[in-house]
């Protein structure tokens, strides 16, 4: 029961962290129609960015982690200003293309700039945790995680809802043309999604590698971030909410029971498989929005 309860455990703090990254695939296909396939690598970048600032420059904790988010900013600006307004009315494939490419190039500059060794950031959160009737702990990094995603799809359901920035992001991905045409503009509004996604992506990236280490090919991590999205439903906050924590659950489930008797891997290939089979039977996802077009 202790090691059910630990694996429960684990799996939800690390699909929180899931959920968080794939807040921003939400965002951004909320606003553009578009998947960010450089969402993982973002999240990397952000937590090598939180230690160079905080164990190489030797900045207090709440300093390094302002100027990550300052840097996630900076890196959304030039993205999407150098970048992707280039592509603006141009076929969607094309921006998919370039966020791959994108990721592949911030992953060479993780390499290049810090190395292949594994690093290990300052810790966030005090030792220890709240014990469960004395069969499991919950560590307080666990209960972090979940304020902490909580915080940012609350707020940012707020902000999509509530706001005019909100709803010109609405008008924007239903067509950039009537947005423009409406007097929204469409660049701006990009970018904002743009500098929101990065933002989330580098907190996420903090947390789990406080928990994990920092390495490159962690950058990885953005694809169970897209199952996570995918099978929640593109277009639902509460479906990457829900979706995040039973994927992280079912991947390390399946890593403690199954693992032995297959010799490894599934971890890595659980939430995937779960991704197939929701997408053969319900193809816009979970709680995702099935479009209907008369003819």
């Amino acid at each position: 029961m202790a090691e059910f309860l630990n694996y429960v455990i684990v799996g939800l703090a690390n699909g929180f962290i899931y959920s968080l990254i794939a807040l921003g695939f939400v965002l951004i296909y909320k606003c553009s129609g578009i998947l960010n396939f450089a969402q993982g690598a973002i999240a990397i970048l952000g937590a090598y960015f939180f230690y160079s600032f905080a164990t190489q420059l030797g900045l207090p904790i709440v300093v390094a982690i302002l100027l990550t988010l300052v840097s996630a900013v900076l890196l959304a600006v030039i993205v999407q200003g150098f970048m992707l307004n280039r592509l603006i009315g141009q076929p969607i494939f094309s921006i998919i293309v370039l966020t791959l490419a994108l990721s592949e190039l911030l992953r060479g500059v993780m390499y290049v700039s810090w190395g292949a060794a594994l690093l290990n950031a300052p810790p966030l959160f005090p030792m220890g945790g709240v014990s469960i009737a004395n069969i499991a702990t919950v560590g307080y990094s666990h209960i972090a995680f979940l304020v902490i995603t909580l915080v940012f799809i609350g707020g940012f359901a707020i902000f999509y809802n509530r706001t005019k920035v909100g709803l010109a992001m609405k008008c924007t991905a239903d067509d950039t043309v009537v947005a423009t045409s409406l007097g929204i503009r469409v660049p701006a509004i990009l970018t904002i999604a743009w500098v929101v996604a990065c933002c989330t992506a580098m907190v996420a990236g903090i947390l789990l590698t406080n928990v994990m280490g920092i390495s490159y090919n962690l950058a990885q991590i953005g694809f169970k971030a897209i199952a996570v999205a995918l099978v929640g439903g593109l277009e639902s906050l509460p479906g990457v909410l829900i979706i995040g924590p039973l994927l992280g659950i079912v991947e390390f489930l399946a890593a403690g029971y199954l693992d032995p008797i297959v010799g490894g891997g599934m971890r890595d290939l659980a939430p995937f498989i779960i991704l197939l089979l929701v997408l053969i039977i319900r193809p816009s996802g979970v709680f995702g929005w099935e479009r209907i077009e008369r003819v």
